[in-house]
Formats: C-alpha cells, structure tokens, sequence
C-alpha cells in the first residue's frame, strides 16, 4: 500500500540522528537489560505471528488484489526487523532466540485446514492454539468475510505492538539502553499506528458495500 510506512526507512533515518549512549554490542546491566531482552524476544515472537497471518493471506485465491499487497507488505517489512532483532539479541545479550512458526507447530495440518467451518464428519471447526486468537475464524471464512476478520486481528495485533513498544520507552525513559531499540520501537510505533488508520478505513469500505 501507498500509505504504509516503512519501519526499516524510518529506522534508518532515526539512527542517523540518534547518537548511541551504550557501545553498540555491550549488553545494558539490570531492569533496562532484561526490559530489552523481552521486549525482542516477545516481538520476534509478535512479528512471526503477524507473518503467519500474511502467509495465510498469500496462499488464499478467494482475497482482492489489494489484500494480497497488504500481506506481502506484513512480511516484507517484519521479516527483516526480526533479523534485526535476533542480530541484536546475539550481539548484545549473546542470546539466540528464534520464533516458531505456525507452519511449524502444525506441521502437515496446514495443508489439511479446514476452510469451510465443519469437517466431512461434522465434528466442531478448530482454531489454532498458540496464536493469541489471531486466526479466530479464518478457516470458516472466504471471500469479503475473511478480508474484514483479517484487518480486524491485524489492527487488533497491531495495537498490541505500539502497547510493547510504549512501554519499553516507558521503561527507557532516562536512554540508558540502546539507542537503536528505542529508536525501532519508535519506528514502530509509528508505522503501525498508520496501518492501524489505514485498516479502519478499509474495515468501513467493505461494511459500506
């Protein structure tokens, strides 16, 4: 989309005014420290969530055109802020951490999901777990209905990331961390915030057709 921003472009224009107060790959000692580690860790966690979303999204053919680049533009730009993430929990915390896939979890059950509510036996349709009810819905939903409940958890997922991303300022208040979190968390902010808008007005699109 047009108006999506780019947090790996706001990242780099922020880093290019924001001088670092820590050496770039010396861990932060006490809360700060700790504050930092679960702060990458949960959005590596976050982030690998709201691409499984977007490749859930990328493999439908019953979804619009402008669907489909909204997901593409969920992996493109999260994808690489994992990396970033996992770059700096390495560096920093010497922590190799790696988020776990849906398509992981549930192996060879991601080929068979059931899309149409009910399975063949008539047994209940189910949700996969792990996934903070994100995908609540999506495999008994297609065309228009499923584009709306896919927006709708994307702005709700979204929310939550600005909420982790204000915190961790919160907590950093006084920039005793690393200045390039902050300013990915700011990015962030940002960013989502504006996807957050943007979701709303197609949300309203589709009710008003």
């Amino acid at each position: 989309m047009k108006h999506t921003l780019t947090v790996t472009a706001l990242l780099f224009a922020i880093l290019t005014i924001v001088p670092s107060l820590v050496s770039a790959d010396a861990p932060v000692e006490g809360r700060i420290g700790r504050a930092e580690v679960r702060y990458m860790e949960g959005m590596i966690d976050h982030h690998q969530m709201a691409i499984d979303m977007a490749l859930d999204c990328l493999v439908r053919t019953d979804v619009s055109d402008s669907l489909t680049e909204v997901c593409q533009s969920v992996v493109d730009a999260q994808q690489p802020e994992i990396e970033q993430m996992q770059a700096w929990l390495l560096d920093w915390y010497n922590i190799d951490y790696a988020p776990v896939s849906m398509a992981d979890m549930m192996g060879d059950e991601m080929g068979d999901m059931d899309h149409g509510g009910m399975n063949m036996a008539g047994m209940p349709a189910t949700d996969p777990a792990l996934m903070m009810g994100m995908f609540a819905g999506f495999n008994r939903l297609e065309g228009a209905d499923y584009e709306v409940a896919w927006f709708e958890a994307m702005v709700d997922h979204h929310d939550d990331a600005v909420h982790m991303s204000e915190r961790l300022l919160e907590r950093d208040a006084d920039q005793t961390g690393h200045a390039e979190l902050r300013a990915l968390a700011q990015a962030i902010i940002t960013a989502q915030t504006g996807e957050i808008n943007s979701y709303e007005e197609l949300i309203a699109a589709h009710e008003n057709q």
